[in-house]
């Protein structure tokens, strides 16, 4: 699921200064009254806003994201949806649900960062990846990225409380997710004995999942 979604936003991802035919792809957005609008799409590095074209010959509109739901690409199976942090109307970001508890859900919302070189993102091929504190590295050869540099993205993950998300954090993970995986004690003790710490997070979420799946619960 992981992959899938950075390479979804590898494809919805462009050079901020262009806006040539190729920059954009085909997909569909789902507005706030749940009407799907089809047509091609982007999203600036700062993924606060969407850019629509209903075709290669009409000029495009820059759509706020207070006026969208969801976003989904025809070249993936995964989607974004748009959170709102710390109950504030003003704080929205395009967000992956990584996993629902029977108490709570929680989302991953991406970035982007360039650590040397021009901003200019191009993609060649699938990107390798390695884990590395919650980032995923993406390297010169089969990534995005600059002439010289690296560029990746990092993730950080929300919980959900009421209409709103709020960053999970050194400070409240452990609280908050022993109550969210009250059906999975195994995990609860690892995270409790600090042998999945903060940087795991992404791991964490995966593991619930596959022992949701698989029915390994108990302790």
């Amino acid at each position: 699921m992981r992959n899938s979604i950075v390479v979804l936003l590898v494809f919805i991802t462009i050079n901020v200064k262009a806006q040539s035919p190729k920059d954009y792809k085909f997909g569909h957005y789902y507005n706030k009254k749940g009407e799907k609008i089809s047509g091609f799409l982007y999203c600036p590095s700062n993924f606060n806003s969407l850019v629509y074209k209903q075709d290669s010959e009409t000029p495009h509109q820059t759509i706020s994201l207070d006026d969208v739901q969801s976003i989904v690409l025809a070249a993936s199976n995964d989607s974004l949806i748009v959170k709102t942090q710390d109950n504030k109307p003003g704080k929205k970001y395009l967000a992956k649900q990584v996993a629902s508890t029977p108490e709570r859900n929680f989302f991953c919302r991406y970035s982007i960062y360039t650590t040397a070189g021009s901003k200019s993102m191009s993609m060649s091929a699938f990107p390798t990846m390695a884990a590395s504190s919650g980032r995923g590295i993406y390297t010169n050869t089969n990534s995005f990225s600059s002439a010289s540099g690296v560029t990746g993205i990092d993730e950080t993950y929300f919980y959900e409380e009421g209409n709103t998300t709020y960053e999970l954090n050194k400070k409240n993970y452990i609280t908050i997710l022993s109550k969210a995986f009250a059906d999975n004690p195994v995990l609860i003790k690892q995270l409790q004995s600090k042998y999945l710490g903060f940087n795991d997070l992404g791991s964490i979420f995966k593991k619930y999942n596959e022992d949701q799946k698989s029915g390994l619960k108990k302790s």
